[in-house]
């Protein structure tokens, strides 16, 4: 009679474990060293894990948020109930609310979360990402307030009006468009995919090492970085592809009339543009950046959100394959 295979066990070698000590210590280092707030939380309001960086956001210690009810940091209760609808529909969402810092004063964060359930389908617990936008609400409030004045004076102000809008979709500091102004003109892009049936594609860009620019050479050059980073993004992409910046160290490139190939084509047209600046060697600072891919399939239509969420996702994937020292795409 033939024997079968027994299922392989599990490596116990002291070796083994010496090395999954290392990565997880090398992932509790970047934890820690993340610029973003990096949580886990229950349904019921209850603070499981935050790196340091989340706790300097809200002002509170560990062992104090431990002890607190999530739902007390929200601005407004209705914030609270709207996310947990909002993960209870689907597994991945993107929103936007105040929370209450331990002295009173507020601050407005972006939430990237993950829900992840039990096998009945009930909530487990959220991993998510905040990243602080108060600085880019504050902006977004004072030009707002500046157009309801302008908009209430008289006629000969409509081309200053005319101006500030076009400030409101577009990133002062690149040139390129900021969020608010790359959702909008993307929108109308994808509509038309769904009625032409037609593929498409999104690029996400992130810069590696910001910070240790910012903290090296100061904020003023970390800036410039991010200047010339897109500019490279302006040379290496056609005109009429539309090049956003998403906030901080994040771009977006929504290929017009483009293919996997000639997405393809361009990330790697992308590399060698920013390996050829480097060696330029104009600034006293390096480019170095991580990327990743969706696609819009016409057929199951998605969000943009959707798309920056996935194409993130693959971003993250990159940069952690090369910490790790290997290719992205070993293994796969």
């Amino acid at each position: 009679m033939k024997k079968t295979a027994s299922a392989p066990k599990p490596p116990s070698s002291p070796e083994f474990h010496e090395k999954l000590k290392e990565s997880e210590s090398r992932f509790q280092t970047l934890l820690k060293q993340l610029p973003v707030g990096v949580y886990r939380s229950t349904p019921e309001g209850r603070l499981v894990e935050a790196n340091p960086t989340l706790l300097h956001m809200i002002g509170y210690t560990g062992a104090e948020m431990k002890r607190f009810d999530l739902k007390n940091l929200y601005s407004k209760k209705l914030d609270r109930k709207a996310f947990i609808q909002a993960m209870e529909k689907s597994p991945v969402a993107i929103s936007e609310f105040r929370l209450r810092r331990k002295f009173g004063s507020a601050i407005w964060v972006r939430d990237y979360c993950r829900a992840v359930k039990r096998p009945g389908g009930a909530l487990a617990y959220f991993d998510g990402i905040l990243v602080d936008i108060t600085r880019e609400k504050k902006a977004e409030a004072k030009l707002e307030k500046t157009l309801r004045q302008l908009r209430n004076s008289n006629s000969e102000r409509q081309e200053m009006i005319q101006r500030l809008e076009s400030y409101s979709v577009t990133d002062e500091l690149t040139g390129l468009y900021n969020r608010r102004g790359f959702f909008t003109i993307t929108k109308e892009y994808l509509n038309l995919a769904v009625r032409k049936n037609i593929r498409m594609y999104l690029l996400y860009v992130d810069m590696d090492e910001l910070k240790v620019i910012n903290d090296t050479y100061g904020h003023h050059v970390g800036d410039e970085a991010l200047r010339q980073l897109a500019q490279v993004l302006k040379s290496t992409f056609r005109s009429s592809d539309i090049k956003g910046r998403m906030g901080g160290d994040e771009f977006a490139i929504f290929p017009i009339d483009s293919t996997e190939e000639g997405v393809a084509s361009a990330t790697a047209r992308l590399a060698r543009n920013v390996a050829a600046f480097n060696e330029s060697g104009p600034t006293p600072f390096k480019i170095s950046i991580s990327t990743g891919v969706s696609s819009f399939d016409p057929e199951h239509p998605s969000t943009m959100e959707d798309l920056l969420m996935i194409a993130d996702k693959r971003m993250y994937e990159e940069k952690m394959s090369k910490r790790a020292g290997k290719s992205p795409h070993e293994g796969r």
